[in-house]
């Protein structure tokens, strides 16, 4: 039942038409009876204003004259966008929030869940909310809303959904993906005997049988070493072992090298001292 300061407060109804359709065999000249009917049944005795959003091109005429004459406001949303009519149906009810401040009463008629981060900010607001979705709608709208209707239901006039059906639906619910649980599956260690290795970018390592090891397709070093291509090895028994002919020098005769070098650039620079001062001179 309504609580005392919604009774007579404004009651706004947000109808998403496209994901609420009118059930088959309803009277459309009927459907906002119907909810007025219900809504009074919980108490709530303020008039009603109803607005349905969705591509009215898809909606007969017959059935626009019969909602545009019980007094719902039909709002034409072009098809071919992605959730037009949802940021449509958020847009103008911010607005109707800011013209009508708390205690005031917001209906939603759809089950889609993008709906729901705004409905739980109208209702941490003050603002009471009431929803109406199809069988399989979002949980998040339910836990939103403080009074639940199955969109058949309402429009046929019925009463709303206990508490205990509301938890039910909730449970029963298995389309939306943060409601499912996810059981972990045992994971399989490979077996080295059955599986093969799995391909990858790097060849897989297998240990040589040879204790030596050399294998079939290598070549031998001696084989490496007479190759008439194959690059010279140092061979020398001092560490490091660089692999160049400078190095392998005694330590003797290296630093005698050193020292004609180092004598050789320092006379280069000072002739070319002297060819500077007799260039000026």
């Amino acid at each position: 039942m309504a609580e005392a300061p919604y009774m007579t407060a404004k009651t706004s109804m947000w109808w998403d038409i496209e994901n609420c359709q009118i059930p088959r065999g309803f009277d459309a000249h009927g459907i906002a009876q119907n909810i007025c009917s219900a809504l009074m049944k919980m108490n709530y005795f303020s008039p009603v204003s109803i607005y349905a959003y969705g591509d009215v091109n898809g909606i007969p005429p017959t059935i626009q004259h019969a909602l545009s004459s019980t007094g719902i406001v039909l709002n034409h949303v072009p098809a071919g966008v992605q959730d037009a009519s949802d940021k449509k149906i958020l847009v103008d009810m911010l607005f109707w929030a800011v013209d009508n401040p708390p205690p005031a009463t917001f209906m939603l008629i759809s089950g889609d869940r993008d709906f729901s981060n705004d409905l739980h900010q109208l209702r941490m607001r003050r603002y009471n909310i009431l929803l109406a979705q199809p069988q399989k709608g979002s949980p998040l709208l339910v836990h939103a809303a403080r009074t639940l209707w199955l969109w058949t239901s309402l429009s046929a006039g019925e009463s709303p959904l206990t508490q205990s059906g509301s938890s039910q639906l909730v449970a029963n619910e298995t389309t939306h993906p943060y409601s499912r649980r996810l059981v972990p599956s045992p994971v399989r260690q490979p077996n080295p005997n059955v599986d093969p290795p799995r391909p990858g970018p790097f060849p897989v390592r297998r240990p040589n049988p040879d204790p030596s090891g050399s294998s079939g397709n290598r070549i031998p070093n001696q084989a490496q070493n007479n190759s008439p291509n194959a690059a010279r090895q140092c061979t020398c028994s001092r560490w490091p072992r660089c692999g160049n002919v400078f190095f392998d020098l005694p330590p003797e005769n290296l630093f005698l090298t050193l020292f004609f070098c180092m004598l050789f650039l320092i006379l280069i620079k000072l002739s070319g001292i002297r060819l500077t001062e007799w260039v000026v001179a």
